[in-house]
């Protein structure tokens, strides 16, 4: 079936006049937002050219589609077309008469690659290059190009009235017949060999090839979803919002703005940051933030753990608006759903809701997202697409929040991360209560410069109320020889004389330990919260924990036993501690949760435990406990900010541990061998593997839900399915490997025959009722 006018695509229908336009509109967006940013990098002439380029590209992207075979398969499911119809835009492009030969060239590598990379088989068979490169096969490759060619016919008086009526498709004169048109084997093949020999951003060329391909799949993917234009503004109103957001929150209460907050406000470039938890980062981050940016740049503020980046996404929305703000992490996709999920019967609505927030996210469209390190990091790794990440990346402004909390190997990747967006022309925020003096010289080193620092000791951060803050002690220091597990009774006296407790573990097992142990001695009133729930238990119970502590919620909640799962980045206070000791820096963080804005008015006891179960090395480096333990401020010290900094530096004094440095060193060196291998317009073969064997887990299914997890697949509810998922070591994992309890569904899920309890979650050394050991 033969239409007016060609389609680009047909559920619904959009004519390709249309949909091209729309491309068009969203690359202009882009080049207004980005001019001065590339002018940076590549100087006036390469700035234009890349403009000129973008342009050229996104008016002829899909004209390919105009061929009756595709516009047939839009039509006739059945049928399929068998060809790549950006070989077709290419070769149209390629086949115009013009004096600027560059633009030409560069526009048409992105048109050739917008869908698939320049090594991707059937693409090069397309264009006359098949694999055997045989006689009879160079033939064949060229005349089903020719075949293809002809099904323009139909549409030719249609292309050249378009391509009149878009003023920079003028200046390139098609020729006046389809047939004139050649197979764009020679470029391709000319492309291959430059591109072997450029770095993807570290040449001019190769940066130009990276750009063009990037911003050319982030307009068609933007258009794709109906996103008219690039957002580019952030709203000047955004401080009020700030401040009527937080007008009720002890850290904004009986004080305006606040020296560092001020003088990091009026900082332009990078720096870093030291303020204690309370004392107001991320106002001051947010002042920077609206200080530095010059253009449309995008804004990332980087968060480790999804807990913190979905809160952190909640704020910034409120504050700039949700049209602004976009969250991304793995699971942003199941939040999402939770977010709108309420019954089973609503599942197809709440999956379309958070599916469209999901995506719309994901565009290079909101000026603002909150994530985490991962989703810049895995760019460089190659994967699939990389330029449009690396576009998005050019001239961005960067806040790296918490920035202590990676270990040493996703350190090395962070660095390397900083030293590209330094070369991008990046300008970054490092952030942190907790910051060593060895962390800060390697943030140096990677940016290759000094950079200011800021910190409420010195001017101009300092003032009267900075003074106060850091000299204020919010916590006693009350060490033990006691194994927790053996501190229980402490616990109970805390909560019979008023206090609300919160109580951190090391281990999984350990905590649900405590939390049994509570429960005989307390009965109501105690929660647990860890890593090893099913997805849905895990946040339902972060939910009601949260809204409890907040006062939302009428929730009886005198004990929270967890793990590390609350240390950074929550926004709730306890009135006293109990734990088992942990590097200093992660340490400090969980003291940030009680009496977090000094609402006691005096220091409240915190009782750690020095004893530790030598299997915590799987989680903690045995030398940087020690270290922690060996420098710690005595017993009954009263903990200010100043004395929490004397101690990191004592124990980050000589840096990385012995095994840190070597997971550093690895790391580092690995990472930069990758990223030195980028090429443009081509993945890296083994990226989507090096990337994802970053994470050391696995995920398993209980087998207590198989049933329940069967039913949901056949229905379709993916994301029902995956909320009974629990996360678990590789260390676990191979243990229960080892011991035939892990089998495997047809679609893949590993299947755990442990016990899982709806209270203590996976009890992987207690097996599943129906597991029949054999």
């Amino acid at each position: 079936m033969v239409t007016a006018e060609p389609l680009a695509k047909s559920d619904p229908p959009l004519t390709l006049r249309d949909h091209t336009l729309e491309v068009v509109r969203y690359v202009e967006s882009v080049i207004h937002a980005y001019q001065p940013i590339w002018v940076a990098l590549l100087g006036p002439q390469g700035a234009e050219t890349l403009a000129t380029a973008l342009c050229l590209a996104a008016a002829a992207h899909d004209l390919g589609k105009a061929a009756t075979g595709f516009q047939r398969s839009l039509t006739d499911h059945s049928f399929r077309w068998q060809f790549r119809h950006e070989v077709l835009s290419t070769a149209l492009l390629l086949a115009t008469e013009t004096t600027n030969h560059v633009v030409r060239r560069l526009a048409s590598a992105a048109v050739l690659t917008h869908h698939r990379d320049l090594t991707d088989s059937q693409l090069q068979g397309n264009c006359g290059l098949p694999v055997i490169l045989k006689p009879e096969f160079l033939a064949k490759a060229r005349e089903q190009f020719r075949q293809r060619v002809e099904e323009l016919a139909t549409f030719w008086e249609w292309i050249q009235r378009f391509w009149s009526c878009v003023p920079l498709l003028a200046e390139y004169r098609l020729p006046e017949h389809w047939s004139a048109i050649e197979p764009p084997a020679a470029f391709l093949r000319e492309l291959l060999s430059e591109c072997q020999d450029l770095h993807a951003f570290r040449s001019r060329d190769g940066l130009l090839f990276t750009l063009v391909r990037g911003w050319l799949l982030a307009a068609d993917h933007a258009a794709s979803a109906g996103v008219p234009a690039l957002k580019t503004t952030l709203p000047i109103e955004w401080e009020h919002h700030y401040r009527h957001r937080f007008s009720s929150s002890p850290a904004l209460q009986n004080s305006g703005l606040r020296a560092f907050q001020r003088a990091l406000g009026e900082h332009t470039g990078s720096a870093v940051l030291i303020a204690p938890t309370g004392a107001g980062k991320t106002h001051a981050a947010l002042r920077w933030i609206a200080r530095n940016r010059r253009a449309g740049e995008r804004v990332f503020y980087i968060l480790p753990y999804q807990a913190s980046i979905e809160a952190m996404g909640r704020t910034l929305g409120e504050v700039f608006g949700r049209d602004i703000v976009g969250v991304l992490h793995a699971r942003a996709l199941e939040v999402a759903f939770q977010r709108y999920f309420s019954s089973e019967d609503d599942y197809a609505t709440a999956y379309q809701a958070a599916r469209e927030d999901s995506e719309l996210n994901r565009l290079v469209h909101k000026p603002i997202k909150v994530t985490t390190p991962f989703q810049l990091i895995k760019w460089l790794f190659g994967i699939k697409r990389y330029e449009l990440g690396l576009a998005e990346l050019t001239g961005a402004l960067v806040v790296f929040d918490e920035i202590h909390a990676y270990d040493a190997h996703v350190t090395a990747l962070l660095l390397e991360l900083v030293r590209v967006l330094r070369e991008l022309d990046g300008r970054c925020l490092f952030m942190s209560a907790t910051f060593p003096a060895f962390l800060r010289e390697e943030i140096e080193r990677a940016w290759g410069a000094p950079l200011p620092l800021f910190r409420l000791q010195s001017p101009p951060a300092r003032d009267e109320w900075a003074s106060a803050f850091l000299t204020t002690a919010r916590h006693e220091l009350c060490w033990h020889d006691d194994p927790l597990e053996d501190l229980v009774g402490s616990v109970v006296s805390s909560v019979e004389s008023g206090r609300r407790v919160l109580v951190v573990a090391n281990r999984v097992q350990q905590a649900q330990t405590l939390y049994k142990a509570l429960r005989e001695r307390l009965g109501s009133g105690v929660h647990l919260l860890h890593a090893r729930l099913t997805r849905r238990d895990r946040v339902e119970r972060e939910q009601k924990i949260l809204a409890a502590l907040r006062g939302e919620l009428p929730l009886d909640l005198r004990v929270l036993v967890s793990t590390q799962v609350v240390e950074v980045s929550l926004d709730v206070s306890f009135d006293t501690m109990l734990t088992e000791i942990a590097p200093v820096d992660d340490l400090l963080q969980r003291l940030g949760r009680v009496n977090r804005y000094n609402e006691h008015k005096r220091p409240v006891p915190v009782l750690i435990s020095r004893q530790f179960d030598p299997i915590i090395q799987h989680v903690y480096d045995i030398e940087r406990l020690q270290l922690t333990a060996q420098t710690a401020p005595p017993n009954g010290t009263r903990l200010n900010a100043i004395d929490a900094e004397e101690w990191v530096e004592a124990v980050y004094h000589d840096g990385w541990t012995t095994n840190e440095g070597k997971r550093f060193e690895q790391a580092l060196a690995s990472f930069r061998s990758v990223i030195e291998g980028l090429r443009p317009l081509q993945t890296i073969e083994t990226a989507y593997e090096e990337f994802y064997q970053l994470f050391q887990g696995v995920e398993v299914l209980p087998e207590v839900f198989r049933e329940e997890y069967t039913r949901h697949s056949v229905e379709k509810r993916t994301l029902l399915a995956n909320q009974l998922l629990v996360p678990l070591p590789l260390g676990t994992f191979w243990k229960l490997h080892r011991a035939n309890r892990i089998s495997q569904l047809k679609d893949g899920t590993l299947v755990a025959a442990v016990s899982y309890d709806p209270e203590l979650g996976l009890l992987p050394d207690a097996a599943s009722p129906d597991f029949l050991a054999i």
